[in-house]
């Protein structure tokens, strides 16, 4: 789960690597569509999925991580 703030059509997101609970911020631009993104966390570098899933009626960004890592490779 995330807290963030808009600034036009972005959002900046702040999530916790659900594996070393390091936290991560991330700008979103709310344009885009729902969508699976997989990165590795600055801290620990173990690899994260987030998901993303936008609401345009709102304007509303819900970001979920998981640790997706073993499934990866």
């Amino acid at each position: 789960t995330v807290e963030g703030f808009v600034v036009n059509n972005y959002t900046n997101q702040n999530i916790q690597c659900p594996n070393c609970h390091h936290s991560i911020d991330m700008v979103i631009d709310q344009k885009q569509s729902n969508k699976k993104i997989y990165d590795d966390c600055p801290s620990c570098h173990r690899a994260i999925e987030f998901t993303m899933e936008i609401n345009p009626q709102n304007q509303s960004v819900n970001l979920t991580t998981s640790n997706e890592e073993d499934g990866l490779f």
